[in-house]
């Protein structure tokens, strides 16, 4: 089962569940929390909950004349925040759990600026190193980030597929890693 965590209303969560589903993945919204943390013990669906796609709300991006203090901070807290507070409780569901899983998290805001910058650097480093730690429960959890590459051109449905295939059993050996979709730029 692959729980999807997303925020209210977010139009990604039912792409994500159409491309999880054509995957041969089943899949079921998971709650969340009061700390907008997703909650997977309550996440409904048939047994236990193997990945968690936790969707960041898609958040415009600015170039760096247009971003102020304001949207720098509304853009961390979309993007950033609500990515680790999803990983902290995966991680701690997935341990105690102790059957290992997959967490794959996923930006929304897709465009060129400082603030998209400094998000995609900060989850990519800490996709890299929340990998490191929960490569090393028993068993491991697989930690992948699935981000637009800033062009403006990434779709939904892209962004799904990507995290479908990390959420699937064809990537039980990448772990690490950020899937940038580019959105056929070359």
């Amino acid at each position: 089962m692959v729980a999807i965590a997303a925020p209210a209303g977010a139009a990604s969560a039912g792409v994500l569940e159409r491309r999880l589903a054509a995957e041969g993945l089943a899949a079921c919204a998971c709650p969340l929390a009061a700390d907008d943390a997703p909650d997977l013990a309550a996440a409904p669906g048939p047994g236990p909950v193997a990945a968690l796609v936790a969707a960041a709300d898609p958040a415009p991006a600015a170039g760096f004349d247009a971003t102020t203090p304001t949207a720098f901070r509304a853009l961390w807290e979309a993007e950033v925040e609500r990515l680790v507070r999803a990983a902290r409780a995966a991680l701690r569901h997935f341990g105690a759990q102790g059957a290992g899983g997959s967490l794959v998290l996923v930006m929304g805001a897709d465009g060129p600026g400082p603030a998209f910058a400094a998000a995609a650097g900060a989850l990519a480093h800490f996709c890299r190193i929340a990998a490191v730690e929960a490569g090393e429960l028993s068993p491991p959890v697989r930690v992948n980030l699935v981000r637009p590459a800033g062009t403006g051109r990434a779709t939904p449905e892209a962004l799904a597929a990507a995290a479908a295939f990390l959420a699937g059993p064809r990537s039980r050996m990448v772990t690490g890693t950020t899937l940038v979709v580019d959105g056929d730029r070359r």
